[in-house]
């Protein structure tokens, strides 16, 4: 059976990039709030659809330490709002901070995962996707833009797009 799933694409948009990572902090916060709810609305809580929240760097020129807390508190917010699984996607330290984030608020085993690229995001995705799970992809850059597009554009799951880069629906 093919998988249906929703994605919700916040990454790699124009919008998304500021220089204020306060911004970029509140954009991929409200973000997930429409992941929980859309995963919810779609029967999640009577046994349907996991949320996963494929997440990379985002917006800011501050200093490192001031990103690294940022991407911290969105980590453990997604914690706070129950998404299944976390993806932290890239290898530095500022998406480190995301993981570290997530497992620190308190999810274990497999909740909180973290991967080199937007390529090892998609593989782990296509293995494990289900029918009805809705996908969060939020991030600055082009690298997980990639994630949205294989969702799209895969043989392996029919996917609908649930809110594009600019927030509408199509």
């Amino acid at each position: 059976m093919t998988p249906h799933i929703r994605v919700i694409d916040r990454a790699g948009a124009a919008d998304t990039t500021t220089s204020d990572t306060d911004e970029a902090t509140n954009r991929v916060r409200d973000a997930l709030r429409t992941l929980v709810q859309t995963a919810r609305e779609g029967g999640r809580d009577e046994g349907g659809g996991r949320s996963w929240a494929v997440l990379g760097e985002f917006g800011g020129t501050e200093p490192d330490n001031d990103r690294a807390v940022a991407h911290d508190r969105v980590g453990r917010l997604a914690v706070r709002l129950a998404v299944d699984i976390v993806i932290a996607v890239g290898e530095t330290r500022i998406v480190r901070a995301l993981h570290q984030g997530a497992v620190m608020e308190g999810s274990w085993g497999d909740e909180a995962r973290m991967v080199a690229d937007a390529d090892a995001a998609v593989e782990m995705l296509l293995a494990e996707i289900g029918d009805g799970d809705v996908v969060l992809v939020a991030g600055d850059g082009s690298d997980l833009s990639a994630v949205t597009r294989n969702l799209l554009d895969g043989q392996r799951c029919v996917a609908t797009l649930v809110e594009s880069p600019n927030g509408t629906e199509r």
